[in-house]
C-alpha cells in the first residue's frame, strides 16, 4: 500500500513570511532614531559648577550669585530666618533635610558621629568670629551648641540628635544676625 500523495507547502510562504518579520523590524524604533518630540522638546539643563567643599562652608557666595533675603519665623528660640546664609558653616557631605518638626532656618543629615558633628561645628563657628558653647548630651543623645557673638542679639543654636547610623543636625539662625 502507498500513502496518499501529500500536497507541497508553497514554497513562497515561508520567504513571505520571513520578509514581513524583516520589513517591520526595519521600520520600528532602533538605537540611532532621531528623539522623540517629548525628548526634543524637553529645555536643556545646563551644568552646575562642581565645587569641592571647604572646611567652614564657604566665605561669600560664588561670583554672580545673588542673595536673597528669607522669610522669618517666630519661634521659643526668638525671631529665626527661614534659611540658612551662605556664610553659615555646615560639614562636608552633608544632605539638606525636611526639619525633623517644627521651624528651622536649616536642617541636615550627616555622616558622623554626634561629638565628631560637635566639634567640627564648634570649631567652624569660632573661626567665623562666634561665641560658641557645647552643651551636654541630653537623655536621647542630643547635643546643642548655642552660639553668639557676632553683633548685638544675635544667636544661633545648633541641635545635633543621633538618628540611626547618622546625625540630624536641626539650625536655628536668629534674624538679629547678618544674612551674607
Amino acid at each position: 500500500m502507498t500513502a496518499p500523495p501529500c500536497r507541497a507547502a508553497h514554497p513562497l510562504r515561508p520567504i513571505l513570511a520571513i520578509a514581513l518579520v524583516v520589513g517591520a523590524a526595519a521600520c520600528g524604533p532602533s538605537a540611532s532614531s532621531s528623539p522623540s518630540p517629548s525628548a526634543a522638546a524637553s529645555p536643556a539643563i545646563a551644568p552646575t559648577p562642581n565645587l569641592t567643599p571647604v572646611p567652614g562652608g564657604p566665605s561669600s557666595p560664588p561670583a554672580g550669585a545673588s542673595i536673597v533675603v528669607p522669610s522669618t519665623t517666630e519661634t521659643e528660640f526668638g525671631r529665626i530666618w527661614d534659611a540658612l546664609p551662605p556664610s553659615f558653616p555646615v560639614p562636608p557631605g552633608s544632605i539638606r533635610t525636611d526639619p525633623p518638626g517644627g521651624p528651622s532656618s536649616g536642617s541636615f543629615a550627616l555622616g558622623m558621629t554626634v561629638d565628631d558633628a560637635s566639634r567640627a561645628m564648634a570649631t567652624a563657628l569660632t573661626a567665623l568670629g562666634w561665641t560658641v558653647e557645647v552643651g551636654s548630651a541630653l537623655e536621647d543623645g542630643t547635643v546643642v551648641i548655642d552660639a553668639g557673638g557676632l553683633r548685638e542679639g544675635c544667636a544661633a543654636e545648633v541641635r545635633l540628635t543621633p538618628l540611626s547610623g547618622t546625625v540630624s543636625m536641626s539650625v536655628l539662625y536668629g534674624a538679629d544676625c547678618p544674612f551674607s
